[in-house]
């Protein structure tokens, strides 16, 4: 079920084209239908122009801010989990089945969901996903048909985890639940019709943070887990400090000034609640260790990466900065630009013609980086 024509997706891959910005090539996939420089995606226009507009898009504009930049966690979370949670999706995947399991990390019942599609040879890759949320928000089933649809295309086994969530479990207690599931997996993967091998470790946004700092432990502890790694629109750099890769204004966005409002209203309501928001959350008054803004960290040795982020998402600028770090640690890396979308357009399968793109772009990274050794 889409709620677009294939023919978008054809339009979409045709006028994609790969550019070269400050040392790393980016493949830069625009709007289908609209050729606009600065243009919003129409699919998404609709949706944030009835938030904008008005005496009441005023108010959400003035007050929003103000609102994010307040202190108190349990009221971060709650707004979080009301504009998060929210499935977007729709069924794409045919063919995929879906296995509930728990597992255990001290004393704490972690649910997990393992995701096989129907024939294919053992064993498989392992596409094992984080979601996002802000750390606050978030829960499988927005993310669910990711997991499927990567399933479904690369024939690799699927795994998610429902971790626990701050800030009623402060830090570490996200990452521990998301190192102990990926240490299951690697245990367990024969069971599963998985390779310990071939594991690729994946996330979004704050999930994406959580995929990162995963295979940076994996890495200092020398486990050897992880085989490659896919962030989208990752926040890596919770410290927000600024270096000759990073920096953050809105004159490094092209913006079309029919569409200014909608695209202002989506940079800057991330932007707000990316500046402390996500720490205070999470309890922490320190957000530079790596283990919190891998960004930060020393990151040679990484596993290869792919990220994919969209052109209006303040977290955009933070996926390039470190794109480049990682390239200019030795690590390979494939970097996806999405023209006229915003934060979190990968929920959005079966709804926006780019997230099944991505899906794609995944599930082909997932198999090339799981390809047995010759």
């Amino acid at each position: 079920m889409r709620a677009y024509p294939p023919s978008l997706l054809e339009a979409l891959r045709k006028k994609q084209h790969l550019v070269r910005e400050r040392g790393i090539d980016i493949l830069v996939k625009p709007i289908p239908d609209d050729d606009r420089p600065g243009a919003m995606d129409r699919r998404l226009l609709e949706i944030t122009e009835p938030v904008v507009r008005g005496l009441r898009g005023f108010f959400i504009q003035l007050f929003l801010p103000l609102f994010l930049k307040n202190r108190n966690p349990r009221l971060l979370a709650a707004f979080m989990r009301r504009f998060f949670n929210g499935v977007q999706s729709l069924p794409l995947a045919e063919g995929v089945s879906v296995r509930h399991d728990t597992v255990r990390n001290a004393g704490v019942e972690i649910p997990v969901r393992v995701y096989r599609r129907e024939g294919g040879a053992a064993p498989r890759p392992v596409f094992y996903y984080i979601h996002g949320g802000g750390f606050a928000a978030g829960h499988p089933d927005v993310v669910e048909e990711i997991v499927k649809q990567v399933t479904a295309l690369s024939g690799c086994v699927g795994v998610q985890l429902d971790y626990r969530l701050a800030p009623e479990h402060p830090y570490p207690a996200s990452l521990d639940d998301c190192y102990a599931v990926l240490k299951w997996i690697y245990q367990n993967a024969a069971s599963l019709g998985g390779d310990k091998n071939r594991i690729c470790i994946s996330g979004d946004s704050a999930g994406g943070n959580l995929a990162a700092v995963c295979a940076m432990k994996d890495r200092d502890e020398g486990a050897g887990m992880v085989r490659s790694q896919v962030l989208l629109y990752p926040t890596v750099n919770l410290a927000g400090r600024e270096d000759e890769n990073y920096r953050f204004s809105l004159d490094q966005f092209t913006i079309l000034k029919e569409h200014r409002r909608s695209i202002l209203f989506r940079i800057k309501s991330m932007r707000c609640s990316s500046e402390g928001v996500l720490g205070c959350v999470l309890g922490l008054r320190d957000q530079s260790p790596p283990y919190v803004s891998p960004y930060l960290g020393n990151l040679a040795g990484l596993p290869p990466c792919l990220i994919a982020y969209a052109e209006f998402d303040c977290l955009g600028l933070e996926s390039e900065a470190y794109a480049r770090k990682l390239a200019a640690s030795g690590v390979p890396v494939r970097v996806i630009r999405y023209l006229g979308l915003g934060h979190a357009f990968a929920e959005f399968v079966g709804v926006q013609p780019q997230a099944e793109d991505c899906m794609a772009e995944i599930g082909r990274f997932v198999a090339e980086t799981g390809r047995e050794p010759a």
